[in-house]
């Protein structure tokens, strides 16, 4: 989440996914969102929890450890990463050092935004700089890379200035091979970066499938920002498909768009035929987290009805669970059959609530047995 665009602030309802289960359209219109779900709530446990920090996004490890985003711009203490085993107590991860409130900013976390698990296992950390969102960076923004089977930072880069705009703040990462995409939510855009000599290319400024055209809903209502007015969100959610040839994004409340990435690196792309590629793919609410897994299929956590979903590279929507726990659900992880995701109630945090944070604690991240119909390709009415 990000909170530097309130110029594009429109009091408009994020309430405008159909929920009335169709027919299968002839057209490339998608089909809209069963009603019924099909997981319940035993299919939700807790699996980690904390009293003092807001966790708004998750990675799952293949040794069943999990890595822990505790963004500083929600006024969370000290370690914005962390790592714990399910049931166990959290620590700062990949140290202390890394998580440290003061030094030297090349070599700890400013404010970090996001995270992704590459297909080689290593992890790609986004520090945006920007720890106030409606204040001056407050260092340069770079790439970090992090390999679990030793707990030690590889690479720390910075992002190259002038893919950055004034008033850029990097925000989504996704990585296939040796490209990193990043969107920019402060300018929305996305970056493409050679994650072997770090050059950065800038694309699809302020393009409509990036540019936020409504605030973000929750089951409460519209959230605010500080001076009162709806908020809404630049270009923020990526993933990239497990082949590399497509690239999922959008802005927080949505809708969803797909880009194929051959048009990045083809020099007989014009802007205009990077703009046009830009297909709506699914009218999404307002999403916490999207990822996608090994067959191709996107799972979203939906802020605005409380449930994680699932779309298949066939363009079949699940409706997997809505409970009423999953108050903001975060940027969530798939392992296996598993999904992990944080309950991360954002709209409680102090800079939403005049100051005083409303979190109802502990903030719990929650295993999800997904359904084994999630990937199907067959219509569940």
């Amino acid at each position: 989440m990000k909170l530097s665009l309130m110029k594009r602030l429109l009091l408009v309802s994020c309430l405008s996914l159909p929920l009335a289960l169709a027919a299968l359209p002839t057209s490339a219109q998608a089909v809209p969102m069963p009603e019924k779900p099909e997981a319940t709530a035993a299919d939700l446990t807790p699996a980690v929890t904390s009293s003092s920090q807001i966790w708004e996004s998750v990675i799952a490890l293949p040794d069943g450890r999990l890595v822990l985003e505790a963004p500083r711009w929600l006024g969370n203490p000290n370690p914005q990463l962390s790592i714990a085993t399910v049931g166990g107590a959290p620590a700062p991860y990949p140290d202390a050092d890394w998580n440290a409130a003061e030094g030297d900013p090349a070599k700890r976390f400013v404010a970090l935004t996001s995270m992704t698990r590459a297909a080689d296992g290593t992890l790609w950390l986004v520090d945006s700089g920007v720890p106030d969102r409606e204040a001056k960076p407050e260092a340069p923004a770079k790439l970090i890379q992090i390999d679990p089977s030793t707990g030690q930072v590889k690479r720390s880069f910075p992002v190259s200035a002038d893919a950055l705009r004034d008033g850029s703040i990097l925000a989504g990462i996704a990585v296939h091979e040796q490209t990193a995409y990043v969107a920019d939510s402060g300018v929305p855009g996305i970056l493409v970066i050679d994650l072997e000599s770090g050059v950065a290319r800038r694309f699809l400024d302020h393009v409509e499938g990036l540019t936020a055209k409504r605030p973000i809903v929750t089951p409460s209502g519209e959230v605010k920002a500080r001076d009162g007015r709806p908020l809404a969100i630049d270009a923020t959610l990526v993933a990239i498909s497990p082949d590399g040839q497509w690239l999922y994004v959008q802005s927080y409340c949505g809708p969803l768009y797909r880009i194929a990435t051959r048009l990045f690196d083809d020099p007989d792309s014009t802007n205009t035929a990077l703009q046009e590629s830009a297909t709506l793919w699914y009218k999404t609410h307002a999403l916490g987290g999207l990822t996608v897994g090994p067959d191709g299929t996107l799972y979203w956590s939906d802020v605005t009805t409380g449930s994680i979903d699932s779309y298949t590279p066939g363009r079949i929507p699940h409706h997997l669970i809505t409970d009423p726990r999953l108050k903001w659900p975060g940027g969530l992880s798939l392992s296996g059959n598993t999904l992990f995701v944080p309950a991360a109630q954002l709209d409680r945090a102090a800079r939403f609530q005049n100051g005083q944070a409303t979190v109802q604690w502990p903030v719990t991240v929650y295993s999800f047995h997904v359904p084994e119909d999630a990937t199907s390709d067959v219509l569940r009415k």
